[in-house]
C-alpha cells in the first residue's frame, strides 16, 4: 500500500504586481534561473535537479499563492488524495496529469486555514543540477504565518504525513525529509506568507549571495546568524515587492530519533535572538513583513 505523505518540498508560487521587474530580482539578484514561460506567469529553477522552486504570477498584492510538495509516485499522490478526501478537505478534483511546465501527475487543495498546495510525481528533473558557489540549489522551506499553530501543525501531520522536529513558543518546526524543516507554522493574527527560504550549498556560498545582494542594492534586513531550531545560518532580504526571503546554508539533517524539543527547552537554551547573537533583533519594518503587510524596499537595481 502506497504511503500517504509528501516527501519534499517543490516550488512556492507568488503573486505580484510587477512582475517584468520581479522576475528581473530573481534572475539577476536572487540567481535562480528562468526555465518556462507562460501567458502571465514566469518559472524559475535553482541549480538542483527540481525542475523549478518558485512561479511568478502577474496579480494585484504580493504575496502566496501556492505551495506545491513532493511525493514519491503516483500511488503514493492517489493515497493522499484519498486521505485529503476522507478528512473533508477542499479539493481541487481528482489527480490527473498536470499541463504546467515540468508536467508530472498531481492534484490541488486548501487547508484549513486557507492556503492553497500542490501535490505531484513523476515530475520532469533537470540532468545538470550541480551546486554553484553563490546560487541557490533548492528551496529550504516556507513559513507561514497562522492564528492556530498547534492545530495546523496537529493537521500537516495527521494529513500529509509531516513530523514535528521543534516547538517554540512562536513557531512549530516540521519535516517531510531528513531536512529539520520544510515547512514551520509562526503564530500571527491570521494565515498568510511569513518568508521563504532557499538552501546555499555552504556558508561560503550564502555569504557570497549576500555580496551579490548588497552589491545590487539590498542591503540585509536580519543577519546573518544562526538559528536554534534547523541550525541553518540566515540572512533574509526584502524582495522587490516586499515579500521576505531567505538565503540559508547547513540546515540540520534529522530522523526519528531526534528529540523534539519544546518551547521550554527552546527558552532556555536559545538566549538570544540567533544562537551567535550575531543578528539581533528583526527590525519593525521585517517584522511587519513577515506578518503579512510587506513594504518595498528603495532599491534600483
Amino acid at each position: 500500500m502506497a504511503v500517504a505523505a509528501v516527501n519534499g518540498l517543490r516550488s512556492i508560487e507568488f503573486t505580484v504586481p510587477d512582475l517584468k521587474r520581479t522576475a528581473r530580482f530573481y534572475e539577476e539578484c536572487w540567481k535562480i534561473a528562468p526555465v518556462a514561460r507562460e501567458d502571465d506567469a514566469h518559472y524559475f529553477r535553482a541549480t538542483g535537479a527540481e525542475h523549478h522552486c518558485v512561479v511568478l504570477h502577474d496579480g494585484a498584492k504580493a504575496g502566496v499563492k501556492k505551495v506545491n510538495f513532493a511525493a514519491a509516485d503516483k500511488g503514493a499522490v492517489d493515497a493522499i488524495h484519498n486521505r485529503l478526501s476522507g478528512l473533508g478537505i477542499d479539493i481541487a478534483g481528482a489527480p490527473a496529469s498536470l499541463t504546467t511546465p515540468g508536467g508530472g501527475y498531481g492534484f490541488s487543495f486548501h487547508d484549513p486555514d486557507g492556503i492553497e498546495y500542490g501535490i505531484s510525481s513523476d515530475v520532469e528533473q533537470h540532468g545538470d543540477a550541480s551546486m554553484a558557489d553563490d546560487r541557490p540549489f533548492k528551496l529550504s522551506h516556507v513559513v507561514l504565518n497562522s492564528a492556530k499553530v498547534p492545530e495546523q501543525s496537529e493537521w500537516f501531520c495527521d494529513a500529509l504525513g509531516f513530523k514535528v522536529s521543534d516547538r517554540t513558543d512562536i513557531m512549530h518546526f516540521i519535516r517531510c525529509n531528513p531536512d529539520h524543516h520544510s515547512i514551520a507554522i509562526a503564530k500571527a493574527g491570521g494565515p498568510c506568507l511569513n518568508h521563504t527560504a532557499f538552501e546555499m550549498p555552504d556558508f561560503d556560498s550564502l555569504m557570497a549571495g549576500v555580496g551579490r545582494m548588497r552589491h545590487k542594492g539590498f542591503e540585509i534586513d536580519w543577519g546573518v546568524g544562526r538559528h536554534g531550531p534547523g541550525n541553518n545560518i540566515f540572512s533574509y532580504f526584502r524582495e522587490p515587492n516586499g515579500l521576505v526571503v531567505e538565503y540559508t546554508a547547513e540546515v540540520e539533517q534529522v530522523d526519528d530519533s531526534y528529540k523534539t524539543g519544546t518551547p521550554e527547552e527552546w527558552a532556555e537554551r536559545r538566549k538570544k535572538n540567533d544562537i551567535w547573537g550575531t543578528a539581533g533583533a528583526p527590525s519593525p519594518l521585517m517584522r511587519q513583513c513577515m506578518h503579512g503587510d510587506p513594504a518595498a524596499p528603495e532599491v534600483v537595481f
